[in-house]
């Protein structure tokens, strides 16, 4: 199984993801702020790995996949 994540490489694929949605910058960083959304790699349980997929509006977002 794999799931997307609230993990972003970047702030600008952050912005990208968000604003393709309607969503105003200062939205996203209060988002950030809030830690609604996070900036870097997600961490891991056992048996997870993780990878970056094309998203909305041209951003990349950490995807998370299950290994069984």
């Amino acid at each position: 199984m794999t799931w997307g994540t609230s993990y972003f490489p970047t702030r600008g694929d952050a912005h990208k993801y968000f604003r393709s949605m309607g969503y105003f910058s200062f939205q996203v960083d209060n988002k950030i702020t809030d830690g609604d959304i996070h900036i870097g790699k997600p961490k891991l349980r056992e048996g997870e790995t993780c990878h970056l997929m094309a998203d909305h509006g041209g951003s990349q977002r950490w995807f998370i996949t299950e290994n069984k």
